[in-house]
Order: structure tokens, then C-alpha cells, then sequence
């Protein structure tokens, strides 16, 4: 439930197909709190406020990053919130505040930049942020009138602004995300010891030592590269190597079990079927009929 929140002004508009409302809230004093969710991708940008410090948090009683504080208390911020996510909307001492918040249905806004938006960001919290360029348009969202000449223009090509910059900007961190992960010398180093040592225990440590690296910066960077741990990379494979073993009928199932690095076949069994969705036998006579 919404604690200490005064009354709030909304106004909804639906332009290039995204639902946008402009709230204008006010605040009791003290500390208030709402959360917000939606059964879309939410961009909300704090545009304007008055008084103290006013914040999107994972958690209510999340910790301050005052130096952020400090700066968003003269500029306002920007949160992107995924789909079903709650988040806290958290204020203390301020007096009110005005909200701009874009739902963004993930075909339309696919539709609006041609196929060239990054959606799988969307599924991605990124909290707290600033950019001008969006605190700018969402401002100007926030101070428009529907009685201005052209108004459904004026925010359809906001609306679509927005969307530009949110995908300028998200394309900007895949391509730093690349930058982080590991060298194509590194990939095929870790990979080859991986595909060595199938049925072996594997420990970080000596991947990451590999790769030249600390633990936690290898396992950051193994997974940028490729979206998985170490240790799923691993069992993947192991359950790949099973397969080409299943597709011989002369092999038995405990024989693949043991030869695929399982200590026994109801392990192999269990993993298998979470893997693929069927067990060995079920998955060896579905390939070979």
C-alpha cells in the first residue's frame, strides 16, 4: 500500500501506440513510499521535484548512494523497470514531484525503430540513471498542453525520441558488455580445457587462472560472452557428449551415464530430462525411429 503520498494529477495519452501518462503528485511530510509494476516494461522519468530526495529503490529500506542523491536531487533520474518487477518508488522530505512513465509493449516499441531496438533490455532493472537527453523529453512530455497546436504530433515524435535514445543508449552498453567479456583467445583456451575435461570435476579457479584472471572477474566476463556460467556451459556440453553416445544403440545407458561424467544413471537421468525435457531413453528412441 502507498504510504504518505498526497493527492495525484494524471493525465494518459497514447502516442505512436505507447500508453504514456504525466503524473503530478503530491507528498505528505516525511518519508513516503509506493511501488510501482506494470504487465509491461516501464520507463519512468522523475522530471521535476521539490524538496528533498525522491528515488527508485528494489527495496524500501534499500541503501542510499548519497553522491547520486545529491545529484538527483537537481536533475531528476530515469528508471527502466522490467515486466512484472516490483520497484519502490521512495521520497523523504519532498513536497511534490512530477513522474513521466512510458509502458512499453515490446512489439510496438520493436515496431517503432524497425527491428532495431535492443528489447532483450527491456527484461533488464536499470535504476537511477541519467541522461539529458531523456530528462529533456520527458520534461517536456510532463509540461505539455493539449490545448497547443498540433499536441497528438508534438508527442508522438517525443514519444518516438525517447524510444531512439533508450535504444541509442542500451545499444552503447551491449557493445561495452562485449568489450568486457573474454578475448577470442581466451574463449577458445577455456572452452578447449572444458571440452578436455567433460566427465572431470571443474573448478573456477582453474578456468580463471586460464584465462589470466581473478575468479570474479572471469566468471563476469565468461558470462558476457556467452550468457551462461562456467558451470552450465559445462553441463551443456556434457549432455551434448551424451547424445552422440545415445544415438548408438550399443551403448547402454549406464555406460553413457558414467562415460558422460554422472556417478550413477538416475543423476544422468534427472539432469537429462531437466535439460531437454525427456528422459534418455524416451529421447533415444524418439532420434532413432
Amino acid at each position: 500500500m502507498p504510504h504518505n503520498l498526497g493527492t495525484a494529477q494524471i493525465r494518459s495519452h497514447c502516442w505512436v501506440g505507447v500508453d504514456v501518462h504525466i503524473v503530478r503528485q503530491t507528498v505528505l511530510p516525511g518519508r513516503a513510499w509506493h511501488q510501482l509494476v506494470s504487465d509491461r516494461p516501464m520507463l519512468s522519468a522523475v522530471v521535476d521535484q521539490v524538496g528533498g530526495l525522491c528515488e527508485a529503490r528494489p527495496t524500501i529500506d534499500a541503501g542510499v548512494d548519497r553522491a547520486a542523491t545529491n545529484r538527483q536531487r537537481r536533475v531528476g533520474h530515469v528508471s527502466l523497470i522490467p515486466q512484472g518487477l516490483p520497484v519502490w518508488g521512495y521520497s523523504e522530505d519532498i513536497a511534490e514531484f512530477d513522474e513521466v512513465r512510458l509502458m512499453l509493449d515490446v512489439e510496438r516499441v520493436s515496431e517503432v525503430m524497425n527491428g532495431e531496438f535492443p528489447v532483450e533490455r527491456l527484461s533488464e532493472p536499470q535504476l537511477m540513471f541519467f541522461d539529458e537527453s531523456l530528462q529533456t523529453l520527458a520534461r517536456l512530455i510532463a509540461r505539455s498542453d493539449a490545448e497547443m497546436p498540433g499536441f497528438e504530433l508534438f508527442g508522438d515524435s517525443l514519444v518516438t525520441a525517447i524510444i531512439a535514445r533508450l535504444a541509442d543508449l542500451n545499444a552503447a552498453r551491449q557493445r561495452s558488455d562485449r568489450r568486457l567479456g573474454l578475448t577470442e583467445r581466451q574463449m577458445a583456451q577455456v572452452t578447449e580445457f572444458l571440452r578436455t575435461n567433460l566427465t572431470e570435476p571443474v573448478r573456477l579457479a582453474e578456468l580463471a587462472a586460464l584465462a589470466g584472471l581473478s575468479a570474479s572477474q572471469f566468471g563476469r566476463a565468461f558470462k558476457i560472452s556467452t550468457g551462461t556460467t562456467p558451470h552450465k556451459w559445462h553441463l551443456d556440453a556434457r549432455i551434448d557428449y551424451a547424445k552422440t553416445l545415445l544415438a548408438d544403440r550399443r551403448n547402454s545407458l549406464v555406460g553413457v551415464a558414467l562415460d558422460a561424467g554422472f556417478c550413477e544413471q538416475s543423476q544422468f537421468s534427472r539432469t537429462f530430462k531437466a535439460a531437454t525435457g525427456f528422459s534418455p531413453g524416451e529421447w533415444r528412441r524418439i532420434k532413432l525411429n
